[in-house]
């Protein structure tokens, strides 16, 4: 049934079957998420029955400290940085006559604003089979490549990997054909249908594109291929891997090259005269011969522990003298506060133009170069998940450790952690206006 639906490879059924020889009293949906043969966003509405539903419940509080040493510090009343918060989820899956759905009602609230409530449509897909061919339309999920901290390859979903426990993305829009051997696999597919160019560079999510994936296996190697065609991107094309090269040995490797690319820039920056705009200062501009590249590899023993180490290059993100010039541009901004009245410059419009400046902390990447080094511990039949792991950019001396430690008992599960963001004084990491963010996530499952 799993790999009817698409959600198993043929190809995994040797390992499936062998893990459960080797744990008999084991659930199959524990082996499945274990052994990583499935997305768990994908099994449990394989799994339901028809007109079943399966809910989660999710609470997840955030507590965020205001670092006063950013030249941005003064813009943090009219952003979304350094602010507590809170989240709760109640998600839905269900699969009925051919449809699967996922949805979230979500309550958003924030310290010194309205809480936002909303109805989410993650997935909304049938799959049905024409003349003998496979086919999927709707909304759904469509998150590519092999690497932790980063995926260049991940071109449609285009999933920010370093949120803070981000809980179920949004799919994307979508007509696929789709076909699957016991050895390879084939998808086409055509994303946001009718939309054409979405915005700025930080929609691109929601542009409408046109993408072939490849899938081959080759012994103990997971190979895949991606042209996609869109009009912001031109053509990108990119190829990786997943090759398991000893005991508890694997290595990866991901590279996506791009006939165009984008990055946003603040216009006050060099910019003559008073560093100020009562518009929004940042514009898109397109550039040449874009470049995101991935290389990594994981060891793991037997007791479960696990060592993880990433490097990654993206030519849309910013330099160390880009970002030097952002903190310049700050601190001219701020320092204009205690002159505002001697110059009749309202103070309003200092914080407002600050304010737009903390638009670029939104890429994805801080920095064109990241290093991460991750250790976890995870082994079968035990409930506790710890794991710390450190983000770096060698280009500016700057990096983000995060320690995180989750447990699980039946239909329970708990998270917590905490990310402190460090390093030189000029660092992209130290210029955030937040120090530190701690984290609990409950979930309960029913």
């Amino acid at each position: 049934l799993l790999v009817q639906k698409g959600v198993l490879r043929e190809s995994d059924l040797g390992a499936l079957a062998d893990a459960r020889q080797a744990n008999p009293d084991r659930p199959l949906p524990a082996l499945l998420l274990e052994k990583n043969l499935v997305r768990e966003e994908d099994l449990l509405p394989a799994l339901a029955e028809e007109n079943s539903a399966a809910f989660k419940l999710r609470v997840i509080p955030e507590i965020h400290d205001d670092n006063p040493n950013s030249p941005f510090a003064l813009a943090v009343p009219l952003t979304n940085l350094a602010h507590d918060r809170a989240r709760t989820e109640l998600e839905m899956r269900t699969a009925w006559h051919g449809f699967n759905l996922v949805a979230t009602a979500r309550s958003s609230a924030r310290a010194e604003a309205k809480p936002d409530n909303e109805l989410l449509i993650n997935e909304l897909y049938v799959e049905p089979t024409l003349f003998g061919e496979r086919f999927s339309l709707g909304k759904k999920i469509l998150s590519w490549d092999v690497g932790f901290g980063f995926r260049p390859l991940d071109a449609i979903q285009r999933e920010n990997r370093r949120s803070i426990f981000a809980g179920t993305l949004e799919g994307v829009p979508y007509l696929a054909w789709e076909k699957f051997t016991a050895d390879e696999a084939w998808m086409l597919v055509l994303a946001n249908p009718g939309r054409g160019l979405a915005g700025m560079a930080n929609n691109a999510k929601n542009d409408e594109a046109l993408a072939l994936k490849y899938f081959r296996r080759l012994d103990n190697t997971d190979a895949h291929a991606l042209l996609r065609v869109s009009q912001r991107n031109r053509l990108e094309a990119g190829a990786s891997f997943s090759s398991v090269v000893g005991e508890g040995l694997e290595w990866h490797a991901s590279l996506l090259q791009q006939s165009r690319y984008e990055k946003t820039g603040n216009t006050l920056i060099g910019r003559p005269g008073l560093p100020l705009s009562t518009t929004d200062p940042f514009v898109t501009q397109t550039y040449r011969q874009g470049r995101k590249a991935l290389i990594g590899a994981t060891w793991t023993d037997e007791s479960g522990i696990s060592l993880l180490v990433e490097a990654w290059y993206d030519r849309s993100a910013y330099s160390a003298d880009e970002w030097r010039a952002a903190a310049a541009l700050a601190r001219r901004q701020a320092a204009l506060l205690g002159l505002s009245g001697m110059l009749g410059i309202p103070e309003s419009a200092v914080r407002g133009s600050l304010a737009y400046g903390t638009r670029a902390f939104e890429q994805a990447n801080l920095l064109k170069k990241n290093l991460l080094l991750r250790l976890s511990h995870r082994s079968e039949g035990e409930s506790f998940e710890p794991a710390i792991d450190m983000l770096t950019t060698p280009e500016d001396g700057g990096r983000v450790v995060t320690a995180s430690l989750g447990y699980e008992a039946d239909r329970y599960r708990i998270d917590g952690g905490l990310r402190v963001y460090g390093g030189r004084a000029d660092s992209a990491y130290r210029l955030l206006p937040e120090k530190r963010v701690a984290y609990l996530a409950l979930q309960i499952a029913f």
